[in-house]
């Protein structure tokens, strides 16, 4: 079954010094790539690359900018495959399991498919198929942007312009809620560095990128120190296995993350009843 499928980056300008190093690990672990490729920036480009480039100019949110890129995108393309400028592929794309996994997503008119799976999200509520399972509603962090795969008519549908990646993925999990055909791979497909938290490096992922043969450009970007870091992979391990083996309904669960992440109940009732 034939999609039109477009893969784009989502980034910003700020962030112009990780584009080169994704483009190059792009390039060299998924060369045979079968979709058009496309960063969203404001107003900066790279003349030469394997990607074009969407510039949006100026947005206000991160949902913003990702509005602006699909009233330019949906008018060619029926899906989405979205991921992040700080995620570089780090190992070789099986290219012919790929296509098994899409073709049969496509086959089932699925609105959403995680193909990098995150502790935090858990697992497939229920077995689906032998290369996913079903999401169910309720579930937490329903939806994700990163190595993912989006029906653009439902992603439009869900997003609020006023908000950034990290509330979409919250409240957009709510508002998800009143969609069949959300799904996640069972186990990782795409192997990636999640090399910049917070605005700064990590120490371990840029070790690992360097090993890699590939010389990162830090001099616009601070680095992690080592009390930092080490905290940040403490609260990260932490928060995830609590979550993760917490004995609570998912309704309540996401509720309640929610209180712990400290957004105000007035919102997520605002977001939840859209």
């Amino acid at each position: 079954m034939n999609k039109s499928t477009a893969l784009i980056v989502l980034t910003c300008d700020s962030y112009s010094d990780l584009w080169p190093m994704f483009i190059h690990f792009s390039d060299k672990y998924w060369p045979d790539c079968p979709y058009d490729k496309y960063f969203v920036t404001n107003n900066k480009s790279i003349p030469t690359s394997s990607f074009e480039f969407i510039k949006i100019g100026k947005d206000d949110s991160w949902s913003d900018g990702l509005l602006k890129a699909i009233a330019i995108l949906k008018t060619k393309y029926d899906y989405l495959f979205i991921t992040l400028e700080d995620s570089p592929i780090i190992e070789k794309v099986d290219q012919m399991k790929l296509d098994s996994i899409t073709e049969s997503f496509f086959a089932v008119d699925g609105n959403f498919i995680s193909l990098f799976t995150q502790a935090n999200m858990g697992r497939p509520t229920s077995k689906f198929n032998n290369f996913f399972g079903i999401i169910d509603k309720g579930s937490l962090y329903r939806p994700t942007c990163v190595y993912s795969l989006w029906k653009i008519s439902v992603l439009e549908d869900l997003l609020v312009r006023e908000e950034n990646a990290w509330e979409f993925e919250r409240f957009g999990s709510v508002r998800s809620d009143k969609y069949d055909g959300f799904y996640m791979a069972y186990k990782n497909f795409f192997k990636m560095s999640n090399t910049v938290i917070k605005g700064k490096w990590q120490k371990s992922e840029y070790r690992k990128i360097v090993n890699l043969g590939y010389l990162p450009d830090v001099k616009s970007r601070k680095m992690f120190n080592t009390k930092e870091e080490l905290f940040n992979k403490l609260y990260s391990f932490a928060f995830k296995a609590f979550i993760y083996y917490l004995p609570i309904p998912y309704k309540s669960r996401r509720k309640f993350v929610f209180y712990l992440k400290g957004y105000k109940n007035k919102k997520m009732i605002v977001h939840e009843n859209r």
